[in-house]
């Protein structure tokens, strides 16, 4: 008896262990991680997955269609439009689209649907705000930028318009609160997009700003001898009625009806013939009856020749050297040139505000004409003439050729080079039948002059030889 109960209680405790072992194991396939319920839960996730992606699709899908054949279609507002209107919902942060809680990568370019990134519970966007300013002259607005992300910072903001970026800010990661101001001259709608770890975007509208004029280009720091540039209009629900300018040598507003000249919108001015400064002043009138004063920045001409001098030295008996200045204060000087007898003998590419030239010959001659011209880098030139000669030369008075060679000459820069006195070494007493001709005594020596041609420097002049022909002098 006492073995039956034995045996029957050693049965019962075995059967005991069986069924433990068998519940741990139908517990583990029934809700361990690789359970019955884990894969069906996994299955109708990605059912779920699936169905919100599928109506993605189908509505891209259309969105394709409309892109070729809607001329309003754009990959921003209108593919925002469509998505909520034909997808139930739905949130889109710039390029996430959130369909039934689940979140998908959007290229809004073809469009098409991108992976899968998460269920939106599990999602951080940046937060932004964005509000509009409008300046007192309604020539600009203010758009006023916050925007913050505090578990993964932020690393940049864009400011978009038409599709392209028209102004940046970029942060190392930054998790405090940003703001941000952003000035704007035209009408129209603008996106705040956001980068952090995911995106987001804002559009926020501008208006009432006063239609204005884009120059292109605007102001040249270059001297030119003329300039270009293109007017153009930023028409949007007003439109123009008439474009008048001029070019003014101030920024002092000028009053309306100063403003005469008329052009079309879009049109290229050309402005020339002025030196100086100058800016293009507009008078825009719309259709509405706004009208708007402005002027561009400053455009740089030139159409004036250098400041030039010359003068010359005799330097041998066969040769002599001119020496040119000259000063140009606005594109400034490129070239010298010099001539002699009407031939050009030298050219000079050079910037310096002088320079000279040794002018040769194989022997004895008469004044040369001689002449420098000066080009500046904006294409002006100035010329100016003077005599030269050598040591050794000859001269007339009054149809009486003389030859002379001559050995020191001091004078100054308001000399006629004393191209018409003779120095004796005995004071002499002379006429010439009438024609002026007297004597100065100077140091000790006497100088022959042409009447009132005597310059009032010091003279100083050694004669090496004199010969006289057909000159008559009495001796007392």
């Amino acid at each position: 008896m006492h073995s039956r109960l034995c045996i029957n209680l050693i049965a019962l405790v075995v059967t005991i262990v069986v069924l433990l072992i068998l519940a741990g194991i139908t517990l583990t396939y029934v809700m361990g991680d690789n359970s019955i319920f884990s894969h069906a839960s996994e299955a109708k996730l990605k059912t779920e997955i699936a169905k919100a992606r599928e109506k993605i699709e189908v509505t891209f899908s259309h969105a394709k269609l409309l892109k070729h054949t809607d001329q309003k279609y754009n990959q921003d507002d209108y593919l925002d439009d469509l998505m909520e209107k034909e997808i139930t919902n739905i949130k889109i942060s710039d390029e996430i689209a959130i369909v039934d809680g689940y979140a998908f990568e959007i290229d809004r370019s073809e469009p098409k649907i991108g992976q899968y990134i998460g269920k939106e519970e599990s999602l951080v966007f940046p937060e932004i705000s964005g509000t509009v300013t409008l300046a007192d002259d309604k020539k600009t607005a203010t758009i006023h930028i916050t925007a913050k992300e505090t578990k993964n910072g932020i690393s940049k903001i864009e400011i978009i318009c038409d599709g392209h970026v028209i102004g940046e800010y970029t942060y190392d990661n930054n998790k405090e609160q940003i703001a941000e101001e952003y000035e704007v001259k035209q009408n129209g709608s603008y996106i705040i997009k956001v980068y952090a770890k995911l995106t987001a975007r804002k559009t926020v509208e501008v208006d009432g700003i006063v239609m204005s004029i884009k120059y292109m280009p605007n102001g040249n720091e270059e001297y030119k001898k003329e300039h270009q540039v293109k007017i153009s209009a930023n028409e949007t629900d007003d439109k123009v009625k008439s474009i008048k300018y001029q070019w003014l040598n101030t920024t002092l507003e000028p009053a309306e009806d100063t403003f005469i000249i008329t052009c079309e919108n879009e049109e290229t001015i050309t402005k020339n013939g002025v030196t100086g400064t100058y800016y293009l002043w507009t008078l825009l009138e719309t259709e509405k009856g706004n009208k708007r004063i402005e002027r561009s920045e400053g455009f740089k001409f030139d159409n004036e020749g250098p400041t030039i001098s010359i003068t010359s030295t005799p330097v041998s008996e066969t040769s002599f050297k001119l020496i040119a200045m000259a000063s140009d204060t606005k594109s400034g000087i490129a070239k010298y040139e010099f001539y002699v007898s009407d031939k050009l003998v030298d050219t000079q590419k050079i910037t310096e505000n002088s320079t000279t030239y040794i002018w040769s010959g194989t022997e004895m001659e008469e004044e040369k004409a001689c002449s420098v011209k000066v080009i500046d880098k904006a294409g002006n030139s100035a010329c100016v003439s003077s005599n030269a000669r050598t040591k050794l030369h000859s001269w007339k008075i009054y149809g009486t050729t003389v030859t002379t060679k001559i050995e020191e000459t001091v004078y100054d820069v308001n000399d006629y080079f004393l191209n018409r006195c003779e120095v004796f070494d005995k004071k002499p007493s002379a006429y010439l039948y009438g024609s002026g001709v007297g004597f100065k005594e100077e140091s000790s020596q006497y100088v022959m002059y042409e009447s009132g041609r005597v310059p009032g420097a010091t003279i100083t002049r050694k004669v090496g030889s004199l010969w006289f022909l057909s000159l008559f002098f009495y001796l007392r």
